[in-house]
């Protein structure tokens, strides 16, 4: 689990989750690893992640209780009123329009309960004319433009991002915004309603990649994804390096250490923006290169020199990794689970004073 000094930030925190999947799910697993008191009310069917990815759906519902409602009767309904009481946060995943024909609507909700934060989560957003489409992750990364940039620089976009990008981002923005609304909650003493739709959090992602699009004046994706010396390189023994020597700095010692110093001669690679404009040539050199030896032996030399370059581990791997290691915890089943990537530890002063009401 992850270290946290108790008693933990989120105590006497109740969230009931209405959400299926991962998005919502996820979010609230993360405010119960917070010290959140975490009920997920799930159909009389139960959440179909379940079924579909039991792994996935084992991690997502880590620390919390469950209990299952139809909505759709009265009694489910009455007993979610009853649940709702006492209770600081709503989490609900359904396509905009559902919760309020369930005869739920968050403006009234939080009229009867005026300190519950609602967060709904959803594909485009409560309003808008994507606001009724069905979509998925690959959907939504489509509609932020994050899509179009990935895969190889010259190549189509690529749909497997490894992890559900825009759900994941959903639900980064989501627990980041009720820990928010619990805040201004201590000022005014009423609760939030927050939106967030999945595409706007991968849109809000993309932010950085879209400024340096603009301010170049709208590249093509081979001209603006195409990078010198920052790729994954096949070596002799099959597996891969990921290789990141964006740096003059790092860009020298590459050179080094592959024993091309006669690189550093070459006028087109004296400058990253010289090396990311030949990427392709450059790029193809370095695989000629890191083909010559196994990977554990670059990564040897590599790091001997001060490099950014990583073995790229599979989560087999990952388990075997002295360092990355840390943060795993392993389960009964034999499953592992990933804790939060920080700690909070309680400062110990050695003296108090109040200033403006507050202690520090």
């Amino acid at each position: 689990m992850t270290a946290i000094d108790h008693p933990t930030p989120l105590d006497g925190v109740r969230v009931i989750d209405l959400s299926l999947l991962i998005p919502g799910p996820w979010a609230t697993s993360m405010l119960a690893e917070l010290g959140a008191d975490v009920l997920h009310v799930q159909p009389p069917g139960g959440d179909p992640l379940q079924e579909m990815m039991p792994g996935a759906y084992r991690v997502v519902g880590r620390g919390k209780k469950v209990v299952r409602l139809d909505l759709k009767s009265q009694e489910g309904r009455r007993r979610l009123l009853d649940l709702l009481e006492d209770s600081d946060v709503l989490v609900e995943g359904f396509r905009p329009g559902t919760l309020q024909r369930l005869g739920f609507d968050p403006d009234t909700m939080m009229t009867t309960f005026p300190r519950l934060i609602v967060c709904s989560l959803n594909g485009y957003g409560s309003d808008g004319t994507y606001r009724d489409r069905p979509g998925h992750d690959l959907n939504y990364l489509a509609a932020s433009g994050l899509l179009s940039m990935s895969g190889e620089p010259s190549g189509r976009p690529y749909p497997g991002g490894g992890v559900p990008v825009a759900d994941i981002a959903g639900s980064l923005f989501a627990t980041q915004g009720i820990l928010a609304a619990l805040l201004l909650r201590k000022q005014t003493g009423v609760g939030s309603r927050l939106d967030v739709p999945l595409a706007a959090a991968a849109l809000k992602l993309s932010e950085s990649r879209m400024a340096e699009y603009d301010d170049r004046g709208g590249p093509a994706k081979a001209e603006l994804m195409s990078r010198g010396a920052y790729d994954v390189f096949r070596c002799r023994d099959g597996s891969w390096l990921a290789v990141a020597c964006m740096e003059d700095r790092f860009w020298h010692g590459l050179c080094r250490v592959l024993g091309r110093e006669d690189w550093l001669e070459r006028e087109e690679y004296s400058s990253y923006g010289g090396r990311c404009h030949h990427a392709e040539r450059l790029n193809g050199d370095l695989a000629d290169e890191f083909a010559r030896a196994d990977r554990d032996a670059w990564v040897e030399r590599c790091v001997a020199a001060d490099l950014p370059v990583n073995a790229v581990l599979d989560f087999g791997e990952v388990s075997d990794d002295e360092h990355m290691r840390q943060w795993l915890d392993w389960l009964p089943d034999g499953g592992r689970s990933v804790r939060l990537p920080y700690a909070l530890r309680a400062a110990r002063p050695t003296m108090t004073t109040q200033d403006s009401g507050r202690t520090r």
